[in-house]
C-alpha cells in the first residue's frame, strides 16, 4: 500500500449517474490512468447484493493498479469485501466504533465540516479527514459550504492528511492552494466526463501546481526565527527587556521602532539614544550578550528537523535570517542541526533587510541557482511580503501572526503554506 497522504493527492468518488451505458468498473480504471490515486465507490440506491458484487469488480481494478479502494459509509459491504478503508459522515457510522468495527489496519476517512468534528474524528481513529463542502455541488444539494479560512482551520488544528471536496473542478481548484490541505477529492469533475483519463489528468496537472512537492527545487533559503524556533515571542520585547536591565525606563514604541532591525542597527539605534558616551561596539556586544542567555534556551518548532532532513535529501538548504551568526549558531548547535544547513546569511551580509527581497535574490545568484529552482521558507508577515517581491517562490510557514493576517498577507505572498507540525 502507498503512503496514504500521497494516495490522498486525487481522490476520486464515484457516482453512476453519468455512466450513460458505460460500466463503472471501467470509468474507475479511466480515472487511474488518468492519475486518481484513490478511489471511494458511493452508492446510495444499490441493494447490498449488487453493492457487494461492484465493489468486488472495483477492488481487483484498484489492486491492479494498487490504489487504495474505500467504500462509502457501508459498513457491511466494506467487510463483505475486504476493502482498504472505509469513510464516514457524521451522521453515518460514529467514527469510534467504525475503528472498532475494521480494525487498526484499515484506512478510516471521516466527512467533517468543522474544527470541532475534525479534532473529535482524529481523537476517534481516523487516518485522514474529508472536509466540505468547499464549493456550490449538484452531488448533494443540501451540504453545508465550509469557508476557505475553516478549510486552513481545521487543516492547522489535526495532524492527519486532509482532503477538500465539494464542487471542486479544474478551474477553482488555485483557490485551495495555500489551505494546507494533502489532497481534493472529486466525483463529476471526473465521472461526468466524456474522456475521463484526459479530465483526471488535467486535474492531477492542477492539483500539482497547488500542492507543495519540495522535489521540484534545488536550493532552500529557509528563515530561523519563528519559521524554525519558537522564539518569536522573544524577540517581541527583548530591546525594552534590555534597557530595562540597564536600569533605563524604555519608550513605549521601543520594541516597534526597531522590528525591522537587525541586531546590529539596534545596537546602533540604542548607542545614539541612550549610550552616547559608549561606542557602538560594546553596546553590540551587550545586548548581544543579554540576548544569548535567552535565545539558547529556545527549543525548535515541533517538526522543523524532520522538515529540515527532508529539504537535505532535495537540495541545498541554507539560512538565511536577520539575526546575528553568533547566536545562530550557538542555537543551532544547542538543538543539533548546524550540520542540516551548507551556509549561513545573515541580512547584514547583503546591508538590506528581508522586506525588499533583495536578498533571496543575492544568495540564489551567488549560489548558482535560478530563481525558479529556488523555494523560500519564511514566517514573519513582513518577510513573507518581501520573499513574494523577489519573484521566487515562497514557502509560508504558519505561525500566529501569520495565521492573524491570512487573508492579507498569506493568501497574497505564499505560494504554499503548511504547519511544520503536521509535515
Amino acid at each position: 500500500m502507498k503512503n496514504l497522504k500521497s494516495s490522498l493527492k486525487l481522490y476520486a468518488v464515484t457516482d453512476r449517474y453519468w455512466l450513460n451505458g458505460r460500466l463503472l468498473k471501467d470509468d474507475v480504471e479511466k480515472a487511474i490512468l488518468g492519475g486518481a490515486t484513490m478511489i471511494q465507490l458511493r452508492e446510495k440506491e444499490l441493494d447490498k447484493e449488487s453493492f457487494i458484487k461492484e465493489a468486488l469488480e472495483i477492488k481487483e481494478i484498484c489492486k491492479k493498479y494498487d490504489v487504495p479502494f474505500i467504500i462509502n459509509d457501508s459498513l457491511d459491504v466494506f467487510l463483505a469485501v475486504d476493502a482498504d478503508g472505509l469513510h464516514v459522515g457524521q451522521d453515518d457510522l460514529r467514527a469510534d466504533i467504525a475503528r472498532e468495527k475494521i480494525g487498526p489496519n484499515k484506512i478510516l476517512g471521516v466527512s467533517c465540516e468543522t474544527v470541532e468534528e475534525a479534532v473529535l474524528a482524529e481523537k476517534m481513529g481516523a487516518d485522514y479527514l474529508g472536509v466540505g463542502t468547499i464549493f456550490n455541488t449538484s452531488t448533494k444539494l443540501d451540504a453545508k459550504s465550509v469557508s476557505i479560512k475553516t478549510l486552513t482551520s481545521i487543516c492547522d488544528s489535526t495532524k492527519i492528511p486532509v482532503v477538500a471536496i465539494g464542487g471542486i473542478t479544474k478551474d477553482n481548484i488555485c483557490e485551495l492552494r495555500d489551505t494546507m490541505i494533502d489532497g481534493i477529492s472529486v466525483v463529476s469533475a471526473i465521472f461526468k466526463e466524456n474522456d475521463i483519463v484526459k479530465a483526471t489528468k488535467e486535474l492531477v496537472k492542477r492539483v500539482d501546481e497547488i500542492l507543495l512537492n519540495t522535489n521540484n527545487y534545488k536550493l532552500f533559503i529557509v528563515d530561523y526565527d519563528g519559521t524554525l524556533l519558537e522564539s518569536m515571542s522573544m524577540w517581541d520585547d527583548i530591546t525594552s527587556r534590555y534597557l530595562k536591565s540597564k536600569g533605563i525606563i524604555p519608550p513605549k514604541s521601543i520594541d516597534y521602532d526597531v522590528r525591522l532591525q537587525t541586531n546590529d542597527e539596534t545596537a546602533e539605534y540604542l548607542k545614539n539614544l541612550f549610550f552616547k558616551d559608549s561606542n557602538v561596539k560594546d553596546v553590540m556586544d551587550d545586548l548581544n550578550k543579554f540576548i544569548m542567555n535567552e535565545y539558547v534556551k529556545i527549543e525548535l518548532n515541533e517538526g522543523a528537523k524532520d522538515f529540515l532532513i527532508d529539504l537535505n535529501k532535495k537540495g541545498l538548504v541554507v539560512l538565511y535570517t536577520a539575526t546575528t551568526s553568533k547566536l545562530i549558531e550557538a542555537s543551532l548547535e544547542k538543538n543539533g542541526i548546524k550540520d542540516l544547513f551548507k551556509h549561513l546569511y545573515t541580512s547584514s551580509t547583503y546591508n538590506v533587510t528581508k522586506v525588499n527581497g533583495m536578498g533571496y535574490i543575492d544568495i540564489a545568484k551567488n549560489l548558482g541557482f535560478n530563481t525558479n529552482e529556488t523555494l523560500i521558507v519564511e514566517d514573519a508577515p513582513h518577510a513573507l511580503v518581501g520573499a513574494h517581491m523577489s519573484g521566487i517562490k515562497v514557502l509560508g510557514v504558519k505561525s500566529s501572526s501569520n495565521f492573524r493576517h491570512y487573508d492579507d498577507i498569506v493568501r497574497l505572498n505564499c505560494d504554499y503554506y503548511i504547519n511544520l507540525r503536521r509535515y
